[in-house]
């Protein structure tokens, strides 16, 4: 089965998107969160690795979600392809490394959307939740721009109870995600040049070295 194939009263009931906007927001604090940002983001050409984790980290905590992670999309499995779940923490950090499919779940959707998506105990439709178990009573997912202008992946964020989530959370999280983007992006820049200069017999101290002068956030 796809995400399209769910009869379409379900997924209305699931997909609840436009509730972001008619929910009144709860009181957020905004300089706390500008000023995490801020310091990770001097540390991003530093260490993309290490910053990851922290974004993901921010954003369950400035929305007072119980877990949260990033969900980037495999195109090198078989069609349709997957999306790998990466920096998991809160309640469902034991799904670390899991994989979900690409046109059977709410990530493939806020692909499609390019666009914060808010869903509802998604496990009523999604057979592969009901098999391990999970019960999600609403998630927020916010999608991933790597550099070009498709999405590649999600940062998501899950709330223990309904009626949680809002438009500041939403674009809290946008903002967040716009930073980590900018990470993956330069990790795997890091990682382009670092395999071609080894392809090169680069030696390791001049390959980081080189690293450390090219590589700076656009």
């Amino acid at each position: 089965m796809e995400t399209s194939q769910i009869p379409a009263p379900l997924r209305a009931q699931i997909f609840i998107t436009r509730e972001l906007s008619d929910r009144p927001e709860r009181g957020k604090d905004w300089s706390r969160a500008k000023s995490a940002v801020q310091e990770l983001a001097v540390q991003i050409s530093a260490d993309p690795d290490h910053v990851l984790p922290r974004f993901v980290e921010l954003a369950m905590e400035m929305t007072a979600g119980s877990s949260a992670g990033l969900s980037l999309f495999e195109d090198d499995a078989p069609p349709p392809g997957v999306f790998r779940w990466h920096h998991l923490i809160g309640t469902l950090a034991p799904f670390n490394g899991g994989t979900t499919p690409r046109n059977y779940s709410p990530c493939g959707v806020t692909l499609e959307d390019a666009a914060p998506v808010l869903v509802e105990h998604p496990e009523r439709a999604y057979q592969w939740l009901v098999d391990a178990n999970v019960v999600l009573p609403e998630v927020l997912l916010v999608p991933l721009f790597l550099g070009g202008p498709e999405p590649l992946g999600t940062l998501w964020i899950v709330s223990e109870t309904g009626n949680h989530f809002d438009s500041g959370d939403a674009r809290l999280a946008t903002e967040l995600a716009g930073f980590v983007g900018m990470a993956l992006r330069m990790r795997r820049n890091r990682q382009r040049l670092r395999a071609a200069m080894r392809a090169q017999d680069v030696p390791a101290r001049d390959t980081n070295q080189y690293l450390s002068a090219a590589v700076r956030p656009s």
